[in-house]
């Protein structure tokens, strides 16, 4: 049996503001009915919360989705990297669209990127645009970051709805879809 994830991932938090944020991200969709504290967490369901009564505010028909074997969310204040695992495609450059870099050089920038701290710059193989590596495009890519929000097992998230979300994580708020 496979796994997938959407991954609400912020990108410009200190561990600091994400452990805060954290909170406050919880909070709201709590108080939205989204999620609900999981009471039962077991191996079949380890996620600290599951869908609530309002889950479909968030996904076209997620109460008839989610709700068996392990379909919980997670937020999680730790700094890590969010991959799309057997999704991965390189990233797109935000200004013409094509690959920006090869999968190897954009591989290349992980550890960086996470053990120093310091989010690198792209320059795009096509059109020479530069960038931060957070601002490529591609949700089958990676990113790092010391705050997300993990959907596991949940039908594709509304647009407003990851729109709404991300402005409460942050202000870089990027989706990494992974499927293992």
């Amino acid at each position: 049996m496979s796994e997938h994830a959407i991954r609400l991932v912020e990108i410009s938090l200190t561990a600091e503001e994400a452990e805060r944020r954290a909170a406050v991200v919880a909070s709201w969709l709590l108080d939205r009915g989204v999620i609900v504290v999981n009471e039962n967490r077991s191996l079949m369901a380890p996620s600290e919360f599951r869908a609530g009564p309002r889950c479909s505010a968030a996904a076209p028909e997620a109460d008839r989705w989610v709700g068996g074997g392990h379909t919980g969310v997670d937020v999680v204040a730790e700094r890590r990297v969010h991959h799309a695992v057997e999704n991965y495609e390189p990233p797109a450059c935000p200004r013409c669209g094509a690959e920006a870099i090869s999968d190897s050089a954009h591989h290349a920038l992980i550890e960086p990127w996470l053990y120093e701290r310091v989010e690198p710059s792209v320059r795009c193989v096509t059109c020479g645009q530069s960038s931060l590596v957070g601002d490529l495009e591609g949700r089958w890519s990676f990113h790092i970051g010391e705050l997300a929000v993990v959907f596991h097992n949940w039908p594709p998230l509304f647009p407003e709805f990851v729109a709404e979300l991300g402005a409460v994580m942050g202000p870089r708020t990027r989706v990494v879809v992974d499927h293992t």
